[in-house]
C-alpha cells in the first residue's frame, strides 16, 4: 500500500469515529443530562457532540481533496 492510501484510509476511519461519538453525544447524552437535569453536562455534551460532528466534515472533506490526488 502506498503512504496516501494509508492516510486516507486512517482520515475516513477518523472521520466516521467522529461522526458517531457527534451523534451519540447529540441524540443520547444531552437527553439523559436533560432528564437528570444536569445542565453543566447537558451543555458540555451538547459543545462536544458538535465538535465532533465538525471534526467528522472536516475529515470528510480532506477524504475527498486527497482521493482527487
Amino acid at each position: 500500500m502506498n503512504q496516501l492510501h494509508v492516510m486516507t484510509s486512517v482520515f475516513s476511519y477518523t472521520a466516521s469515529l467522529s461522526l458517531f461519538s457527534g451523534l451519540v453525544l447529540l441524540l443520547v447524552d444531552q437527553t439523559v443530562y436533560k432528564v437528570q437535569q444536569k445542565q453543566k453536562e447537558q451543555k458540555y455534551a451538547k459543545i462536544f457532540g458538535w465538535v465532533n460532528l465538525s471534526l467528522a466534515a472536516t475529515g470528510y472533506l480532506v477524504f475527498l481533496l486527497l482521493q482527487l490526488l
